[in-house]
């Protein structure tokens, strides 16, 4: 059994196993996680602690371990998920479809790494319960644009054929990857592009096939493409604030507010960079994830991209991960700040189904205060962000905000116009719209103006209509923007700048169903590197700047705030039905046991 020997990967390991070790439930023989919604039991972090004991030669509390988790598997024939896995153990049926891909991944390594160190009749479970897995994964039939769950079937149906000497299998994985290596190509990005979260997620499963794949035509193409991935995320990467630079096509509130993720511990791995893996003062909740993973995983990352990942410089970035429904990306790169914009929301499959996880306008730049970064981005909230705002359905946890709004954007170099609407179709009863401008980590250093009066922070101040707003903070940038003039429902409360609890402050711009720190059809924002400006959208924009599709359409106040209504979400079938599986391919998955609208209900890595 390999292990890696260099001082980083030994410090990752010992700290992944760490961790593991002091939250392992002897009772049920699981790893256990706490947040504010309760205690749960993951079977994937259990699986990297049996190998963790594995590696250190205490097979028995692994096999245990490992047991536990095949008998998490759904094995009744009649049920539509036959032979996927429950999420936690707290479950009582398949909530969510992805964990097929998860177990067998930790399934895979486990034989990969340390098949010798198990039982005979261990090892009979292990190949029992993949092949029924597999069957599973057939079924699924994951969409290409589904990146980071593509490529997990990619790496472990072409290991895992090879574990269980199954052709069909091997072959299988192979030619799903040497199809999306053919659609990524073409486009010159990953349709998931540019995530803080779910690009290392990718750059690992083509890393691992790498490593260990013996078929040499699998080997050479995951590599190739492993290197891809490298120089599309060192080309956003900002080495001064130590941050993945915007838009993002996915992330979570720990991306969001720059804290240690799973993209970090691989850049960590790579680098060296201690702040890298530094606690953020804008964040208290989990995050770090994957340090056993990272620690034995032999990454291949090509100088070029190591070159950007060191050195700052000025540059623009340019991309088209989905031509199809017009999605077009914009980074642009300084010194001193990084401004990120996408131009239509991210959605995944055929048709796409859209999810609000993206970070559609995010600007990070370089504060002399620590934690040396500051952050802006905006977030567009129905109902104050709920229903389904923020609750994450398969992590139990509520620290994510979700962007609920559609949106059109056009940048070049450090300017940008973005313009948020209401969603076209209306998922639920709306009672609130508003557009929020979030700034992480003011001080007595930062500087807010509304209509010409500072705003001091410590207690909320109303925004007149149409009056503009100044922010300054870190040397790098200004904003001017400007509350919403929409007609507002009667006990509406007016825009105002609020500090949060988490210590950010909020600048709650827009009115009901419009606004880009403004309204569509009336005004709109120039949000520069160095600041941002007040425009009439009627008038153009400044610079030739001109918004692709124009405004986004929105319902009017009163069809948004009394007409509400909900678009039908497709449920897993009652265990025994025998009614047809409905949305697996379009979407990548199929409906969970939920009454989440689909595209509402994001999917969480670990």
């Amino acid at each position: 059994m390999s292990v890696p020997d260099d001082p980083r990967s030994r410090e990752l390991l010992e700290h992944g196993r760490g961790d593991l070790e002091r939250r392992f439930d002897p009772a049920l023989n699981l790893v256990r996680y706490h947040t504010e919604l309760g205690t749960w039991h993951d079977p994937r972090d259990s699986l990297w602690y049996a190998l963790c004991l594995l590696i250190d030669g205490e097979p028995r509390t692994a096999e245990r371990i490992i047991r536990q988790v095949i008998g998490m598997q759904e094995r009744h024939e009649s049920d539509p998920h036959h032979g996927n896995f429950r999420w936690l153990y707290e479950d009582e049926i398949v909530t969510d479809l992805n964990a097929v891909e998860f177990l067998l991944e930790g399934l895979v390594h486990i034989l990969q790494r340390a098949a010798g160190r198990l039982s005979d009749e261990t090892k009979r479970e292990i190949f029992d319960c993949m092949r029924l897995a597999f069957e599973e994964v057939d079924r699924l039939d994951v969409h290409w644009t589904y990146t980071n769950i593509y490529l997990l079937d990619v790496m472990n149906s072409i290991l895992g054929g090879e574990i269980l000497a199954d052709a069909r299998i091997r072959e299988r994985g192979l030619q799903r990857l040497r199809g999306w290596a053919e659609h990524t190509r073409a486009r010159g990005c990953p349709h998931e592009f540019n995530s803080p979260t779910y690009s290392a997620v990718q750059i690992t499963a083509l890393a691992a096939l790498g490593q260990f794949a013996q078929d040499a035509d699998a080997r050479a193409l995951a590599l190739e493409m492993e290197q891809f991935l490298w120089r599309h995320v060192a080309r956003h990467f900002h080495p001064p604030t130590l941050q993945l630079a915007g838009p993002h096509s996915r992330a979570y509130r720990h991306d969001v507010t720059g804290a240690a993720g799973f993209l970090k511990v691989v850049l960590y791995r790579l680098l060296g960079e201690p702040r890298l893996l530094a606690q953020t003062p804008y964040y208290s909740g989990p995050g770090r994830e994957g340090d056993v993973l990272v620690a034995l995983t032999e990454y291949h990352c090509p100088p070029d991209a190591l070159a950007m990942f060191r050195q700052a410089e000025t540059r623009e970035v340019r991309e088209a991960p989905s031509r199809e429904i017009g999605v077009e990306t914009v980074t642009y790169l300084t010194p001193e700040f990084a401004l990120g914009t996408m131009s239509y929301p991210y959605g995944v499959g055929d048709p796409p189904e859209p999810w609000p996880q993206h970070n559609s306008c995010i600007l990070h730049y370089v504060r002399d205060r620590e934690p040396g970064y500051g952050v802006l981005y905006c977030r567009y909230l129905m109902n104050e962000g709920g229903p389904f705002g923020s609750a994450h359905e398969s992590g139990r946890t509520a620290v994510d905000r979700w962007d609920l709004g559609v949106f059109r954007t056009a940048q070049r170099r450090g300017d940008a116009v973005i313009a948020y609407g209401a969603l076209p179709y209306l998922l639920f009863p709306v009672s609130s719209l508003r557009l929020d401008v979030r700034l992480l980590g003011p001080d007595a250093g930062s500087e807010i103006v509304v209509a010409d009066q500072p705003y001091r922070q410590d207690e909320p101040l109303t925004v007149p209509p149409g009056a503009p707003v100044g922010v300054a903070d870190g040397g790098v940038h200004r904003a001017e923007s400007a509350s919403a003039d929409a007609a507002r429902p009667r006990g509406a409360d007016p825009p105002l700048a609020r500090r949060q609890g988490d210590g950010a402050i909020h600048l709650q711009l827009s009115g009901p169903g419009q606004g880009l720190l403004g309204v569509p059809n009336a005004g709109g924002a120039l949000l520069q590197g160095q600041r941002v400006q007040r425009l009439c959208a009627e008038g153009g924009a400044p610079r030739g700047l001109r918004l692709p599709g124009g405004l986004p359409r929105c319902p009017g106040p009163d069809a948004s705030l009394r007409r509400g209504g909900r678009r039908p979400s497709p449920h897993r079938p009652r265990r025994g039905s025998d009614r047809p599986r409905t949305g697996v391919r379009s979407a990548g998955r199929a409906a969970a046991a939920s009454d989440t609208p689909a595209a509402l209900r994001p999917v969480r890595r670990r």
